[in-house]
């Protein structure tokens, strides 16, 4: 938490640094989506600095889209019972290039900031591309969301359950930006993925008689009905090499790179027929 005050014979303003808190997740805390953890991080702050968010106006600064998940009509869970109790303060946010200063950097000399695009105010309608991958160490899936300003989120998925078959990291790697960008409050979504076998079954043009496939394209169908629209496409694996990359990340167990969230999924997004 930093404080802006202005200096005696300045115009700007200037911030000082006054407090810094830090918790150490537990075993399930460990396991909620990345955008819960940045929501919980302020309900935190919240509850420990309670006396100055009662009395002043605070200033959220972030490079994810907060407002459109703690603000989100549709917000369901832990999402919902959060955004009450954070409601009730003077409280707004603004994208990270809103920081006049490198105060931040300075109080933490080790810190490096993520150099990621500014997420727009309106993310009603996204775009998303996802891929997944799986080899000897493990199954993996990569997200992009992207905005209709072209700003964009970007997701390493790791999937750690048995039993896995081919397919299915594909599958997962859609059933999880769907609920993403539902909590983020998408409307609308246009879906990429560059295995036609998935495009082919959830638009319909194709068949399946494999039992865990089916649950998967009625898992889509369920997620898709939370949506004023939604369309899944089959997209060339060239227009789709960024999500491939962040898909190898999450099959190697690889760390992301600064600015892409990690997400370790330990069941399955649909149920077992």
């Amino acid at each position: 938490m930093v404080v802006e005050q202005k200096e005696e014979g300045k115009d700007q303003f200037t911030q000082r640094p006054i407090y810094y808190i830090s918790e150490a997740l537990t075993k399930s805390k460990q396991l909620y989506p990345h955008y819960q953890k940045l929501v919980y991080a302020i309900l935190r702050a919240q509850r420990r600095l309670a006396p100055y968010f009662h009395e002043h106006p605070i200033k959220v600064v972030a490079s994810t889209p907060l407002a459109d998940i703690i603000l989100n009509r549709d917000a369901t869970g832990r999402i919902a019972k959060w955004a009450v109790e954070l409601g009730v303060h003077n409280i707004t946010y603004e994208p990270r290039r809103a920081v006049k200063s490198q105060v931040l950097a300075d109080f933490f000399v080790d810190w490096e900031e993520a150099q990621q695009p500014t997420s727009p105010v309106d993310l009603k309608y996204c775009t998303l591309h996802f891929d997944g991958s799986k080899n000897l160490e493990g199954a993996g899936a990569g997200i992009v969301l992207i905005s209709p300003k072209g700003d964009s989120v970007r997701y390493v998925l790791q999937l750690q359950f048995e039993p896995f078959t081919n397919n299915m990291d594909e599958y997962e790697a859609l059933l999880h930006s769907m609920h993403i960008a539902k909590e983020m409050g998408a409307t609308r979504l246009c879906c990429f993925g560059d295995f036609d076998l998935v495009a082919s079954q959830t638009s319909g043009t194709c068949d399946t008689t494999d039992a865990n496939m089916i649950a998967y394209k009625r898992a889509v169908d369920q997620a898709g009905a939370n949506f004023a629209g939604h369309v899944v496409e089959w997209v060339d694996r060239r227009k789709n090499e960024e999500v491939d990359a962040l898909a190898r990340l999450g099959s190697k167990r690889l760390p992301p790179p600064p600015g892409v969230f990690l997400d370790i999924l330990t069941h399955l997004s649909m149920r077992v027929p």
